[in-house]
């Protein structure tokens, strides 16, 4: 598992983590657009985020779902961190700018 802290963004410290989940397990089967030969042999990746305001190690941290769209498992670590720590980007804009 890899894990990136980035911040503050907007007064949030942003924690992405990727974790590989291994081929042919049941919350790991590829979908149909990952066929590249590492997905399909070694397995894919699956990222999530948490946001927190006063640090990365702090216990008040926001909780919620974010809508990934249609991609939510990746070739790599690197593409699974950036991909969420985006979506998590976006989710605090939508946050502070009220939308």
């Amino acid at each position: 598992m890899a894990e990136r802290v980035s911040g503050p963004y907007r007064g949030y410290y942003i924690s992405a983590t990727a974790r590989l989940v291994p081929a042919g397990s049941a919350s790991g089967t590829p979908d149909a657009t990952a066929d590249d030969a590492h997905t399909r042999a070694g397995g894919t990746y699956v990222g999530s985020v948490s946001l927190a305001e006063l640090g990365p190690d702090d216990p008040h941290r926001i909780e919620t779902l974010l809508e990934l769209g249609d991609r939510q498992r990746f070739a790599s670590e690197e593409e699974a961190l950036a991909f969420v720590e985006q979506a998590a980007r976006e989710y605090i804009d939508r946050l502070l700018d009220g939308q």
